[in-house]
């Protein structure tokens, strides 16, 4: 809390006044830099979310897709660890873990349902195939994998992400 405050410029107090413990003003920094902003519009309501719905065919919804786990990642990616990494010592910490993974269950489930109204997918693959799909796309590990291990910028990895849809969930090119 010392650090923060003075890297913000302010005093440990105000920071304390404002977050009061550890583990809320580390929610805070999960909700930012999953959000990217400190509006409360959940993220079904954000217009990224929109665009994927509104997406005319599996292809384009794809892409979306890969576009916003691209930000989404880039900013969230090392905080979920850091957070996953914590659960096990505070109590407040283990339950901001157990809903980042059910927002993340949700978000797998809305991509599947999704992808399911959409024209152009390819083969018959059941609605728990696909999901397994999305749940390593949403991984904050697949992340950090392809950038810190693989070497992947964010262009890469968002290029990655539509090759990895793409051969598992559209058509095979003929």
């Amino acid at each position: 809390m010392r650090e923060i405050g003075a890297a913000a410029g302010v005093s440990q107090k105000l920071v304390e006044a404002v977050f009061g413990t550890k583990a809320a003003l580390l929610r805070a920094a999960v909700d930012y830099a999953i959000r990217g902003d400190v509006e409360p519009l959940p993220m079904p309501q954000r217009e990224s979310i929109r665009e994927m719905e509104a997406a005319p065919d599996a292809r384009t919804m794809l892409r979306l897709h890969a576009r916003h786990l691209r930000v989404v990642n880039s900013r969230s990616a090392r905080i979920a660890s850091v957070v996953e990494q914590a659960a096990g010592a505070d109590p407040a910490v283990a339950a901001l873990w157990r809903q980042m993974n059910e927002n993340r269950a949700y978000g797998v489930n809305w991509a599947t349902k999704t992808l399911l109204e959409k024209s152009g997918r390819g083969r018959s693959l059941t609605r728990r195939e696909i999901g397994a799909v999305f749940w390593v796309a949403l991984d904050w590990a697949t992340y950090r994998t392809l950038s810190e291990r693989a070497g992947l910028d964010d262009d890469a990895y968002e290029a990655w992400l539509c090759d990895y849809y793409a051969a598992w969930l559209l058509p095979v090119a003929r």
